[in-house]
């Protein structure tokens, strides 16, 4: 009598070669998803009157759509250009629908906080090492008297005017430009080269 083995060796190869073909096929790393965003920038702050156009990007290449959102009260969005009309919240909704290649992408949303332009405030503006500067302001045009004597520059007489929160006058016959920070409490500038920071009067 013949005793037939071949089958089951055959039969238990088989086997063996499908789980280990399982366990190849479990271990084997998901392929890896590429991310498509949108990159938007936007200014925390801006002010009444102001515009600002976005320019939004997706990673895909695929175009962007700008919309307001339902929650947004002091600005308008026409033909990609956002103009700031009233103090409170501009808040601009960015867009990406997918097509057959790429998915949708994730809604990006941005807040602006529109503010009425900040006051140049008249009195004795301090900064450090003893710089200050006496301003006297009517309407949009100052004048006065800086103390730079730390600095090396004495005490000048200066002059200019205001545009919203930017600051431009004349300082020892140099053209200056300053920016105030949105609630007037700060006056940042820069004088050959020197760094100058004035806090307003209390």
């Amino acid at each position: 009598m013949t005793t037939r083995t071949a089958p089951k060796r055959v039969l238990a190869a088989i086997f063996i070669i499908g789980a280990l073909g399982m366990t190849a096929a479990a271990c084997a790393p998901a392929p890896t998803v590429p991310y498509y965003g949108i990159s938007f920038r936007a200014p925390a702050n801006a002010y009444v009157n102001r515009t600002f156009t976005p320019a939004p990007t997706a990673t895909s290449g695929l175009p962007v759509t700008l919309t307001l959102d339902a929650t947004s009260t002091a600005c308008t969005l026409i033909g990609g250009v956002v103009t700031f009309q009233a103090v409170g919240p501009c808040v601009i909704n960015a867009n990406q629908p997918g097509n057959e290649t790429f998915a949708a992408a994730r809604q990006v949303q941005r807040t602006i906080t529109v503010r009425e332009c900040p006051p140049l405030r008249s009195g004795l503006w301090t900064g450090p090492s003893g710089t200050s500067a006496n301003v006297i302001f009517s309407g949009t045009t100052f004048n006065g008297t800086v103390n730079l004597t730390s600095l090396g520059f004495g005490v000048q007489s200066f002059v200019g005017s205001v545009a919203c929160e930017v600051v431009s006058g004349s300082f020892n016959g140099t053209p200056l430009t300053g920016i105030l920070s949105f609630d007037g409490r700060i006056l940042s500038s820069n004088y050959s080269g020197i760094s100058i920071v004035l806090n307003a009067p209390a």
